[in-house]
């Protein structure tokens, strides 16, 4: 009497259970990492039109626009104050430039970092972090600027993608030295932190 079974053994539906996971796990995997590479486009985008809109207002002024405690400086948070983030209008300097060129819109949650240099204000740094706000994912940065390989002035960056403090990149600490503003699109934009 031979006997025909007609339903899978418990060792091919392990088989079949083990393949599937691996698939699934290989397209969270790869699906995360799409997310990243978007996000890390949409930020140097980002940093690169910054650098542009800098750029136009240099070329009306003649220099960059100063940091500092001097008259028609901004303090500090620099893109925050200088895109509207207040309601000082005298510190929106950059509002017609990013207006001209259809807006600012800076992807997810990240940091902006602006240097400029402090002699005649001809040379600038624009750095994004690429792990969120501060780099709290240890991702790195992302750089543009006349002033690379310049500024700062004190440990000057010498290239446009800069690890993170936890990978050791010393010039890492070299960008967070630098002046920034917190981009959070769910509050609006740009947020001061005071």
């Amino acid at each position: 009497m031979s006997s025909k079974y007609k339903a899978f053994t418990l060792v091919e539906m392990l088989v079949v259970m083990g393949i599937l996971i691996i698939l699934i796990t290989a397209g969270v995997m790869i699906g995360r990492y799409a997310t990243w590479q978007s996000q890390d486009t949409k930020h140097k985008d980002s940093a690169r039109k910054l650098y542009t809109i800098l750029l136009e207002y240099k070329n009306d002024y003649g220099k960059y626009p100063e940091l500092g405690s001097c008259n028609g400086c901004i303090p500090m948070e620099f893109f925050a104050r200088a895109l509207g983030s207040t309601g000082n209008e005298a510190e929106q300097v950059l509002v017609p430039y990013a207006d001209a060129q259809g807006g600012f819109d800076g992807g997810s949650d990240t940091t902006f970092y602006y240097g400029v240099d402090s002699y005649d204000q001809q040379l600038v740094i624009v750095c994004v972090s690429l792990g969120g706000i501060d780099d709290e994912s240890e991702r790195g940065f992302y750089c543009v600027g006349s002033g690379v390989g310049t500024l700062p002035e004190d440990n000057p960056i010498p290239y446009n993608d800069v690890g993170s403090q936890e990978s050791g990149d010393p010039y890492a600490t070299a960008v967070k030295s630098l002046d920034n503003s917190d981009w959070k699109p769910k509050e609006s934009g740009f947020s001061l932190s005071n």
